[in-house]
């Protein structure tokens, strides 16, 4: 029997983590679709927004949810509450005051977080001024690179570099992992790797490393 390759596994729990954000039954909810879904700048929704297409533009400020699927996705409004979010590529420009969770082909957050960023992706790049929680991503490429992560991380993939100030623990598993010159790992530093980790001038990690 074949067995799926770790990353495989992460890949694939935090794609299935994105369903349970949706309720079965939805209430006080907007629904938007169409090959092109959009919630305009000038906009305002209160309550939670479903947007469904192939090209989605989230602009406006939303003070509920946002849960969206699509083949190219860009948030560039705020968002209140949480993001689920799964398509081909997608982009969060903008802060989200709650936790993300994103899977897609090419995956970029570029905004501030304020809970925990839940995401999975052929390539992810996390790279917003701050994650309020904690970080989980898997995928064939995986670059951390916000200035403070307040909680825990943990990460899985082929090709895994973190430059970042984590105020937790630190846990990788991937065929190659590099911590860049500004790593500041306030706690332990796990890693399975079959090649040793690059540690770059600058990166300082506090706790031990295993």
């Amino acid at each position: 029997m074949n067995r799926m390759p770790i990353r495989s596994k992460q890949i694939l729990a935090i794609s299935l983590a994105l369903t349970a954000l949706i309720p079965v039954v939805t209430f006080a909810a907007e629904f938007r679709s169409g090959n092109d879904a959009s919630y305009l700048k000038n906009e305002t929704i209160n309550d939670d927004l479903y947007l469904i297409g192939g090209s989605v533009t989230s602009s406006g400020a939303l003070r509920g949810d946002l849960i969206t699927f699509g083949g190219n996705i860009l948030i560039n409004g705020t968002v209140i509450g949480d993001i689920a979010a799964g398509g081909g590529n997608i982009s969060v420009l903008s802060d989200v005051h709650d936790d993300i969770r994103a899977a897609g082909g090419t995956v970029v957050v570029q905004g501030a977080v304020g809970g925990d960023a839940l995401v999975a992706g052929g390539q992810v790049t996390i790279a917003g001024p701050k994650v309020g929680g904690d970080v989980s991503a898997a995928g064939g490429v995986v670059r951390i690179d916000v200035p403070v992560i307040a909680g825990d991380v943990r990460l899985a993939g082929g090709d895994v570099r973190i430059d970042s100030a984590v105020n937790g623990n630190l846990d990788v598993q991937a065929e190659s992992v590099t911590l860049g010159p500004n790593a500041r790992i306030n706690g332990t530093f796990t890693y399975k790797s079959p090649k040793q980790a690059t540690v770059e001038a600058g990166a300082v990690v506090s706790g031990e490393t295993t």
